[in-house]
């Protein structure tokens, strides 16, 4: 994780930390599976960013369930699985992200550098998050992460079975913090 933070910041992209990454980084004891980021969504950032997923040779994850996500009436957000059509194979196969989109950015993608889920506002956008995160230091990289509010809002609807324990302790820290 480190490595791709530091092509991150090297590149200039501006960014977020999100989900298991973040959780881990505010104390929470669990090895992330992929590294979580929310970027700025203008246009400059977004080349930035390409040029580093570029640069690691990141693609989208053959074996990643296809789907989309749908928006009840009440601003929920769910993610529903469906079985691939022959487009979705092919754009998988030769997808390339496009600065002036920010929704090609939006898929979980491995690389020489391990898992990266790009998510532009799945969780929230970059500059409804940068006012709350919290910078940390990751192996001598200054890096933002999503606050412990933004995570719990987004840990607890939907609710997630995997998600119950990092919730306990993210309060216990949440409280920890406070009272200190």
């Amino acid at each position: 994780m480190s490595a791709l933070l530091q092509l991150l910041n090297d590149e200039g992209v501006r960014y977020v930390v999100t989900g298991s990454a973040a959780a881990m980084l505010h104390g929470v004891p669990l090895e992330p599976g992929d590294l979580d980021i929310t970027p700025a969504l203008d246009r400059d950032n977004l080349a930035r960013l390409a040029r580093v997923l570029e640069a690691i040779d990141a693609r989208q994850d053959p074996d990643a369930p296809f789907g989309d996500w749908k928006i009840d009436t009440d601003g929920e957000q769910h993610w529903i699985e469906r079985k691939p059509t022959p487009e979705d194979i092919a754009a998988r196969a030769s997808w390339k992200p496009d600065p002036a989109d920010p929704a090609s950015f939006d898929h979980l993608l491995q690389s020489r550098h391990g898992a990266i889920d790009v998510v532009p506002t799945v969780s929230r956008s970059y500059d409804q998050l940068i006012p709350q995160a919290a910078v940390t230091e990751v192996d001598g990289q200054q890096v933002w992460i999503e606050s412990i509010a933004d995570l719990l809002t987004t840990l607890t609807v939907p609710r997630r079975q995997k998600d119950r324990g990092r919730v306990e302790q993210l309060r216990a820290i949440q409280r920890a913090r406070e009272d200190s």
